[in-house]
């Protein structure tokens, strides 16, 4: 059995213990199913690469006109703030119940009021930091005071940006939203039947107005008519996602007809061949609205990346180093560990070697030093000159290198 099947193996084994009984209900490619689908998103990966641009190791397409939010995103300095878990949408494709309004979190941390989360992103040095949900219009003043909190704590330095499904905005509410330091609004329209008419409301008064949504499949009709609408409507700039599979949506997800790949969670398959075809359209119909794919692949690899870094100023010592997959590696007499920051809240489980962080309320905020491996035998020599293509044996690469490249298929 070769590494490549024993990778397969296991991802197969996560997904299956992730999904419980509902995996067995999951259609999954056949081995000709697979390759035909290899083959379409080859012959469209070839042609964007001779018209488009590739981000983020080959994992965003089309990276030419990035929306702010997705510029910072890409740099791994963006926090996101879940202000409420509720929504008044119920969209099939949703990841999570949307159902109570508990406490503002990011990253797992609670922060109850407004001045911890500013200080808290003034802190770690983000450059960006959205608002999200739930529907952060269901509670618009808490939404309000954590945006007057984050620009009036670290001013211009930082880019705001809100997800909405729109269907509460006014005019307004949009022109609060820019007052209190919004600086760009996205709007999920597939909660609305892909209307524009809230949309409208935002074009104008909030600088950057952008849609994003997951691609749905069977819309890729729709959607491409709309790209026009869209465009003449002010939206400037699509962000295209693939549908992802959780243990909430995989009912309504199951019922329809996809195909679903395996990974380190599970993805539809048709989800990201419509989004490359419609990145293809855009160009090719000379449309003035850039359309960026946003794979789970980027997510997944880039975003966790971003996430291990960004405690590790607090922690790192002078003999260790920062890999490029946002793990600290230590060497030792011929061998190497790596280990991983973890920012936790203040009375959580962690490791002797812990960094505190007070915030404005009394509340702290923990970065933990985790190792993420055992003590790994090397040549003394492997890092004497490393280079990005230096060769590395496998059990190192994951915690050396970001993959690149999409998903495989299978």
């Amino acid at each position: 059995m070769t590494i490549i099947d024993d990778h397969h193996n296991a991802l197969i084994a996560a997904n299956r213990q992730e999904y419980g009984r509902h995996y067995d209900y999951l259609e999954f490619p056949t081995i000709d199913q697979a390759t035909a689908a290899h083959a379409e998103r080859g012959e469209l990966l070839a042609w964007l690469r001779e018209n488009a641009e590739f981000g983020c190791c080959d994992t965003k397409v089309d990276s030419r006109r990035l929306s702010p939010g997705c510029r910072t995103c890409a740099t791994g300095a963006w926090s996101c703030l879940f202000v409420n878990g509720r929504c008044n949408a119920s969209c099939f494709y949703c990841p999570t119940s949307q159902d109570e309004t508990a406490e503002p979190l990011s990253n797992g941390i609670p922060f109850a009021t407004p001045n911890d989360y500013a200080e808290y992103v003034a802190l770690f040095g983000f450059t960006g930091a959205s608002i999200s949900g739930g529907e952060p219009l269901l509670t618009l003043d808490r939404t309000l005071a954590y945006i007057t909190a984050v620009r009036r704590r670290c001013g211009d330095s930082v880019h705001l940006w809100m997800y909405t499904n729109g269907t509460l905005l006014t005019r307004k509410i949009a022109e609060r939203l820019r007052d209190a330091g919004l600086g760009e609004i996205r709007f999920d329209i597939g909660a609305t039947g892909y209307h524009l008419t809230k949309l409208h409301l935002a074009v104008g008064v909030i600088p950057t107005v952008t849609v994003e949504i997951p691609t749905v499949p069977e819309e890729e009709g729709v959607l491409r008519n709309k790209l026009i609408e869209m465009a003449a409507a002010g939206v400037q700039h699509l962000n295209l996602h693939q549908l992802r599979l959780t243990p909430y949506n995989s009912r309504n997800l199951a019922s329809r007809a996809y195909t679903f790949v395996h990974g380190e969670k599970v993805t539809v398959m048709e989800s990201e061949l419509t989004a490359l075809r419609l990145v293809r359209h855009a160009i090719e119909q000379g449309i003035d609205l850039p359309v960026n794919y946003c794979s789970f692949p980027y997510k997944r690899r880039f975003q966790h990346a971003a996430a291990r870094r960004r405690g590790i100023p607090f922690i790192l010592a002078d003999h260790e180093k920062v890999t490029e997959a946002g793990y600290l590696r230590v060497l030792g007499a011929g061998s190497v560990q790596y280990f991983e920051a973890v920012t936790l809240p203040a009375g959580s489980n962690h490791h002797q070697q812990v960094f505190e962080i007070p915030l404005p309320s009394g509340r702290r905020v923990i970065v933990d030093k985790r190792p993420v491996s055992p003590s790994i035998p090397v040549a003394s020599s492997l890092f004497t000159d490393f280079t990005p293509q230096t060769l590395l044996p496998d059990e190192l690469y994951r915690f050396e290198r970001i993959t690149v490249g999409l998903a495989e298929y299978f």
